[in-house]
């Protein structure tokens, strides 16, 4: 697919997408700047203390919207950002932007063919948003694409194409590291500087994954899997096995890494095995740093992060979503637990869906409607 047909695309900027960020927003605009709240994807903001034990049953809908839809569109609505006094989230068209207090829409972007663009992934470095996101209508050759907009009013910075699908994307360190691989293109590993989108470094025959801990990242190559800095795609250290980083340690410690299997803690400056989990692989992990969240189907449980050993489990009526921790809850997409012992504090009408609980508010994606909730 060219260059020319899939770039041309249409920003919308509304009166508010140039307003200056009050004080008393900026004061309360704690964000939540990847899709797993930071580089490390551990899914725990510990900054949120307002949303609590005590406040989330009485939490009140401040403001709801929909997102763009399209009949004709192959892409969908992934877990928004919040960053900047904007919550951003992908819908069905492009990027949509809103006033993170008030629900008002602030900018938005707009695929230039929505029929062939799919969902993107999307992270915030600085004042830039950074998406990721590919074509779906070719199975024996598909495309990427990169994006750098600006975050206050949805400007393209810059933008590229990329001959190989983007399977994962992780932005640290001023860097964006993308990497794919299809029948059709070579496998690689790449990084390109957030600032200018200009290539950096590549790794030919290095699959990635989307987790940084602390400007480090795992690649597999064949039968083993290596370190490589974020920033200069250097090699820090290789292991026998085949690896995926589903996590790290908010210190940026230790890599929480599944075989297919089994889960390990990895040391991320050696790449010592620290314990394995048999039994316990999953792509849904959260970590606070003393605990290990994971989910599978309808069942939450939590390992001791220095030694993996089992702690609590708990099944759920319904299966359970992406577990995130923050001022002392764990969410599980639908009930909230207490992280210490998985006793689910609330009984009331679970707020069911994608949850990002950042600077006060509970924010929710449940089937393409964005919602902001508040003590």
């Amino acid at each position: 697919m060219t260059a020319l047909r899939r770039t041309q695309a249409v920003v919308l900027s509304f009166a508010l997408a140039v307003a200056p960020v009050t004080s008393a927003d900026a004061a309360g605009s704690v964000g939540w700047e990847h899709p797993g709240f930071d580089a490390e994807d551990s899914y725990y903001n510990p900054a949120e203390s307002a949303v609590n034990a005590a406040t989330i049953d009485g939490l009140t809908q401040r403001w709801s919207v929909k997102l763009r839809d399209s009949d004709a569109s192959c892409g969908g609505f992934m877990p928004p950002i919040v960053a900047g006094g904007r919550v951003i989230a992908t819908d069905e068209l492009g990027i949509s932007a809103y006033q993170a207090f008030t629900g008002t829409p602030a900018w938005r972007f707009n695929w230039d063919d929505p029929m062939d663009s799919d969902a993107a992934v999307m992270a915030v470095s600085g004042n830039t948003l950074v998406a990721a996101d590919g074509d779906c209508n070719s199975n024996s050759d598909p495309d990427g694409r990169l994006l750098a907009l600006d975050l206050s009013t949805g400007k393209v910075r810059w933008q590229l194409e990329s001959d190989m699908p983007i399977h994962s994307v992780v932005v640290d360190k001023g860097m964006v590291v993308i990497s794919g691989e299809s029948p059709s293109d070579e496998t690689a590993t790449t990084g390109y500087r957030v600032s200018d989108g200009k290539q950096v470094w590549k790794r030919v025959d290095f699959i990635g994954s989307a987790v940084s801990a602390d400007g480090r990242t795992l690649a597999t190559n064949g039968n083993t899997t290596s370190a490589l800095s974020v920033t200069t795609g250097a090699l820090l250290w290789t292991k026998p096995g085949v690896w995926q980083a589903q996590a790290a340690t908010p210190d940026a410690a230790r890599f929480l890494v599944t075989n297919g299997t089994a889960m390990s803690a990895v040391n991320a400056t050696s790449g010592a095995v620290m314990w394995t989990a048999k039994g316990k692989a999953s792509e849904s992990v959260a970590t606070d740093g003393r605990r290990v969240y994971r989910t599978e189907d309808q069942t939450v449980d939590a390992l001791t992060a220095s030694t993996g050993r089992p702690l609590w489990s708990r099944r759920l009526p319904t299966p359970a979503g992406q577990p995130v921790r923050a001022g002392g809850l764990l969410y599980t997409g639908g009930p909230v637990l207490s992280p210490t012992t998985g006793a689910i504090l609330t009984q009331a009408t679970p707020l069911a869906g994608r949850q990002i609980p950042t600077g006060g508010r509970l924010y929710i994606l449940n089937d393409g409607e964005l919602s902001s909730f508040a003590p």
